[in-house]
Formats: C-alpha cells, structure tokens, sequence
C-alpha cells in the first residue's frame, strides 16, 4: 500500500481505521510501557539530589518532574516508537497493543502527538528551561523512531539518542 502521510507513516489501511473506538485504558498502559520510565527519572532524581538545592517547598516541582520524565515523556517515546514499527512489531511482535489490534487504527501515532502536547505544556509551565530539555527530548524521541532520521538504525546515533534524553 502506497503510503498518504509518509513522514507519520499512515497508510490506506491506518488512515481509514481513525474512526475506531478508544482502545482500552490497559492497552496503552501497556504501549507506553513504564518498565522503561525508571532510567529517566532516576536520572532527574540524581540531577535534583547532586544540585544541592533543597526542597523545602518545592516538592510539587520534584513529583511533576518525576511524571514529566517517565509516563509523559518516555512514555510518549515509546509511543512513538510502536507506532513506527508497527509492521516490524506485526511479525516479531504481534501481541504487542498496536499489532495485535487492541490499538487500531492511528490511535498509536495519536497518543504519541497527545503525550507530546501534554509533555510540551507540562515543560512550558515548569520554566523555560525545564520547556527547552522537554522540547529536545520530544524532538529526540521522535526523531529516533520517524522518518527521515530514524536514529535508532545507527549504532551510532541512536545509542548517543538515548543516552542524551535517558540519562542526559
């Protein structure tokens, strides 16, 4: 099938598929995956620790953080990253939500743009620097699974890719 929106991947068959229902509150549990939100946010909790600032009042800022860095941003990620291979993930694994069908359609691709709004506008109204390392991360995060750049292909760049926004 000839692809409509190259650039997000949406063939004839996903593009059609935009009307299905939501998929189940489980099932994109399961696609952001939060085994892999641990890196990132230990990473945040050791920049907050070795800053040297203390908390005092601003422990709503250290839970934002922490579920700016894991569910929303990584959790995007990984969003993102299903909805990329999704044919790959079709043959080596189908069980996963998208190949398997309990996420039809382009809920995927649109669950990833809605973790990244939300991501984006949880950064913008930590500070503008907090926006700024949401923003890369997000451009990161997408540009290691999307076309044209498709990061993770290198050995090279999509290692450096991650070690930037999980640990940087």
């Amino acid at each position: 099938m000839r692809c409509l929106i190259p650039a997000l991947g949406m063939d004839r068959l996903s593009a059609s598929r935009v009307a299905m229902p939501p998929p189940a509150a489980r099932d994109v549990l399961e696609l952001l995956k939060p085994v892999t939100w641990f890196p990132p946010i230990w990473a945040f909790l050791c920049g907050v620790v070795s800053s040297g600032v203390p908390l005092g009042d601003r422990r709503p800022f250290l839970v934002v953080g922490v579920l700016l860095t894991g569910p929303l941003v990584c959790g995007t990620s990984q969003a993102a990253n299903d909805w990329f291979d999704r044919h790959v993930d079709a043959i080596n694994e189908p069980l996963r939500p998208i190949p398997s069908g309990r996420i039809a359609g382009s809920w995927g691709l649109w669950i990833a743009i809605a973790g990244s709004l939300i991501s984006a506008a949880v950064g913008a109204a930590m500070g503008p620097l907090v926006f700024a390392a949401t923003g890369v991360a997000l451009a990161c995060a997408w540009a290691y699974s999307a076309p044209p750049f498709r990061f993770k292909a290198s050995g090279i760049w999509g290692p450096a890719v991650v070690a930037l926004t999980h640990e940087g």
